[in-house]
């Protein structure tokens, strides 16, 4: 696919349901991303993540969310708006939250690329993480190559 992709809208007033055609050479792991993003879009996207802060509980909105991670034997979300505490474990959100927007950095956090503003690559085997906030954070040895397997992944939001 060459990272380019062609999209086009026809409007057919017989047309009953929505009807989408994806034509490639072949299949890849692309196209496969495109056709999950299409069906979590039309079921109404990736669910919402209850959080708390005192008495306040809210759904939060995957696009809200900054960083997860863990401090005190609490699991921190930090958005905008602030950061909220969630009963759900880290293993949980990561099995509910967009693959393609979420990847884990560490044994106890998981961020939002697109709430990241650069990487720092320069220290040996470790990376730290700015985001568009102001916000840093640093990601394991371990999660390197998975960080750096997310960012040549094309299709996430922008």
């Amino acid at each position: 696919m060459g990272g380019r992709i062609s999209i086009r809208l026809e409007v057919d007033p017989s047309c009953r349901e929505p009807e989408i055609t994806i034509r490639v050479a072949e299949p890849s792991e692309l196209t496969e991303r495109i056709i999950s993003a299409i069906e979590h879009s039309a079921e109404g996207g990736y669910p919402r993540v209850t959080a708390a802060r005192g008495d306040t509980v809210v759904q939060l909105d995957q696009r809200e969310i900054i960083r997860i991670y863990t401090e005190n034997r609490r699991l921190m979300i930090c958005t905008s708006g602030g950061l909220w505490e969630t009963r759900q474990t880290l293993r949980n959100l990561e099995g509910i939250l967009d693959p393609s927007s979420f990847v884990r950095i560490s044994r106890f956090e998981i961020i939002n690329l697109n709430r990241v503003a650069g990487f720092d690559f320069s220290h040996a085997g470790t990376v730290r993480v700015f985001f568009a906030d102001g916000s840093q954070t640093w990601a394991a040895r371990r999660y390197v190559q998975a960080i750096q397997q997310a960012l040549k992944n094309p299709g996430r939001e922008a």
